[in-house]
């Protein structure tokens, strides 16, 4: 009898082990295929009017200043799996193994990954921690608010909640396409509510949530910066750099950012253009003249990175 008895104390302990502990944060990444308006300063305004929304808003790090990788949804779901921006992962010499770089992350801690595209069959009863991707193709800001609703009563107050879109309002490539919402959000006080304007795009999810879970990963072998510092106090402020766009197509256009300066050509046969997004934000002005050095330096950055 003690032996049988020692048998199911046995069975319950590991068990217990192998389960899902309390401590084992979750984080759903919430991806909007195609947000439904103008991503500006009055975005955040437009969210508020919503419930469910506004409480990530209120309550989360919102990045007003965020961009997406790509407009193209299976480019960007690439740039957040690798930590890369597209020259790379358009380039001849790219790895297809680096697919997989967020996967392997994740692998370290036994974390998971499962695809969603509703709250409504969200799984039950989970006993390894997990990576949800939840892809919404709500057209409006209302039912993306009833989703997020349904979303707050399934989630513990140790979760992690990242609400994006992979592509913005606008036509592919234009200003208002690559502009997106960002927020991070959590109930518990592993991230500091407050908003920050520093230039982000979908490549520094992957290092960024890593640095949240704590899991190892190369930060030499990918392109996007981890702003996990920016969760814990969102005035933070993260080092200057470029940011880089390439289509798919080959004569699509190709986009740099740095600060306040874009250089844009609109295919590979055309002359690249400069323009200073504070002064001109319709881009109307080529200041390229007036700014040689720049203008070389930025043509020469994408020549050693694509």
């Amino acid at each position: 009898m003690r032996w049988l008895s020692f048998f199911f104390i046995s069975i319950l302990f590991f068990q217990s082990c192998s389960d899902k502990t309390s401590s084992d944060p979750e984080v759903i990444l919430l991806l909007v295929e195609k947000w439904p308006t103008a991503w500006n300063e009055d975005g955040i305004k437009d969210l508020q009017v919503h419930p469910a929304l506004a409480q990530l808003t209120e309550n989360g790090v919102v990045f007003g200043n965020a961009f997406t990788s790509s407009p193209e949804s299976n480019l960007a779901v690439q740039a957040l799996n690798t930590g890369m921006h597209t020259g790379h992962l358009l380039s001849d010499g790219f790895d297809k193994k680096n697919l997989d770089n967020f996967k392997n992350a994740l692998a370290a801690k036994n974390y998971k990954i499962l695809e969603h595209t509703s709250v409504a069959n969200w799984p039950k009863n989970q006993k390894d921690p997990t990576i949800h991707v939840l892809k919404l193709s709500s057209n409006s800001l209302a039912k993306l608010n009833k989703e997020v609703t349904n979303l707050l009563t399934k989630v513990s107050p140790n979760d992690l909640i990242v609400f994006t879109a992979l592509a913005g309002s606008g036509t592919a490539y234009s200003e208002t396409s690559l502009h997106v919402p960002l927020v991070f959000y959590s109930a518990n006080d592993k991230i500091k509510k407050g908003a920050t304007n520093q230039a982000i795009y979908t490549a520094d999810l992957f290092p960024t949530i890593a640095d949240f879970l704590t899991l190892p990963y190369s930060s030499s072998t990918i392109d996007g910066q981890s702003f996990y510092k920016n969760l814990k106090q969102p005035t933070t402020p993260l080092d200057d750099r470029i940011l880089y766009w390439k289509s798919t197509d080959e004569n699509g256009p190709e986009i740099l950012r740095y600060n306040q300066w874009k250089m844009y050509r609109q295919n590979s046969g055309s002359k690249w253009q400069l323009f200073d997004m504070i002064t001109d934000p319709e881009e109307t002005d080529n200041v390229s003249a007036y700014h040689p050095g720049k203008f070389e330096k930025f043509q020469e950055w994408i020549k050693k990175n694509k």
